[in-house]
């Protein structure tokens, strides 16, 4: 009996080793949305080649921390978002629907900085 727990327990640990981990925050392309630019100029952030068959955020980072809101799904893979003036370094990116603790994993689409 022991030696069946044990092998059952070995094949398992087997099995988690070599199972991927869960994407983390931003940098992977997903549903062919490889293509997805963006660009920022002034107070106007846009993208193209977005995924039209899944919902989009858009996340704004900075030096504290990062915010975003869902934007929603779009037709014709284009978003074009207004955002307030700043007086640092921003990353701006539309990304996939959230998870994870409190939101913090997503997948980015495209990324631009201002």
């Amino acid at each position: 009996m022991r030696r069946v727990a044990l092998v059952i327990l070995l094949g398992a640990s087997l099995f988690l080793a070599a199972t991927p981990a869960l994407a983390g925050k931003g940098g992977s392309h997903a549903n062919g949305s490889a293509s997805a630019s963006c660009t920022a100029s002034g107070n106007l952030v846009q993208a193209t080649g977005l995924p039209t068959d899944q919902v989009i955020n858009f996340m704004i980072s900075d030096a504290s921390g990062t915010s975003g809101w869902v934007l929603g799904f779009t037709s014709d893979g284009t978003w074009s978002v207004n955002v307030p003036s700043a007086s640092g370094p921003r990353t701006f990116e539309f990304a996939s629907r959230t998870w994870g603790p409190n939101g913090a994993k997503y997948t980015a689409f495209a990324t631009c900085s201002a």
